[in-house]
């Protein structure tokens, strides 16, 4: 089944315009429904002594807000309209603590959901808190958009970052629709060993055969990291063979030990020149 309903998760229009951009493309591919979810950011409340003092800042702190939200909607509003597709704009606004959550509650309404990949600076970390919200709450793929993403489609050469995880297996399955068209399938693995409760006698081998029972003809590379951590083996591998898309699966560890240890899902939710789909 291909995907027939799309969901830009946005902000801020020129910020979002790779999320904007890979949602009317994928609209154009599948012939899909396409909407986009506008999130505002609310202020949390200010501390203070005086009660009244803080409802009358709190009060400054969200109009504030809310009307630097009017604006970029506006802006988001006029893209998509030049786009030459019709998108149904919708609009969520909480504290931003809670907005993971409320976008994960739109893109439940969707088959996959498109968002700008975060960057470091201003509002990276929010945006980061925004992603992580769909793929733990969400129960839907996300589609994760480069900075300066343009292009008419995906899925032409697929990448397959596989660690024989659930999460691993749970991208696969909802990387379908693309898999359907691929001209190019490759199965990656990074310092991948043989393991009765994993990878099986040869790394990639299952994963390869039942892609290709599915009628998905994929090539099995058994990458040595030499050192390098698996975000970047994997990138460098996927920009080598072209690939327009990675799939993969999201925090296999758990978020804090991604933290303190670094992992696969934040280096490249900070570092990909390619789209990703992931799932958790």
């Amino acid at each position: 089944m291909s995907w027939k309903d799309i969901l830009a998760i946005v902000a801020e229009a020129d910020v979002d315009e790779p999320a904007i951009a890979l949602a009317e493309a994928l609209a154009n591919q599948f012939d899909a429904h396409v909407a986009a979810a506008f999130l505002t950011p609310l202020p949390d409340e200010p501390l203070a002594y005086e009660p009244t003092v803080v409802a009358g800042v709190w009060a400054e702190l969200l109009g504030r807000a809310r009307q630097e939200a009017e604006a970029e909607r506006l802006k988001v509003e006029a893209r998509v309209q030049r786009g030459g597709r019709q998108f149904e704009l919708r609009g969520a606004e909480a504290l931003s603590r809670d907005l993971g959550r409320i976008a994960a509650v739109h893109a439940r309404y969707s088959d996959v959901a498109v968002m700008t990949r975060p960057v470091d600076g201003a509002g990276g970390d929010l945006r980061a808190e925004i992603v992580e919200g769909v793929l733990f709450h969400a129960g839907r793929p996300a589609l994760i958009a480069p900075p300066g993403w343009k292009g008419d489609k995906i899925g032409k050469r697929v990448v397959v970052a596989w660690d024989a995880s659930r999460e691993a297996t749970r991208a696969l399955s909802e990387a379908k629709p693309l898999l359907a068209l691929a001209e190019q399938v490759t199965v990656i693995t990074v310092d991948a060993k043989p393991k009765m409760f994993g990878h099986g006698d040869q790394p990639g081998a299952n994963i390869a055969a039942h892609l290709s029972r599915r009628g998905a003809s994929a090539e099995v590379r058994n990458v040595d990291g030499m050192g390098r951590a698996p975000a970047v083996a994997i990138l460098e591998e996927a920009n080598t063979l072209g690939a327009d898309v990675v799939v993969m699966g999201a925090y296999a560890h758990s978020r804090v030990r991604e933290l303190v240890f670094g992992g696969a899902t934040r280096d490249l939710l900070r570092q990909a020149n390619v789209p990703l789909l992931m799932a958790h």
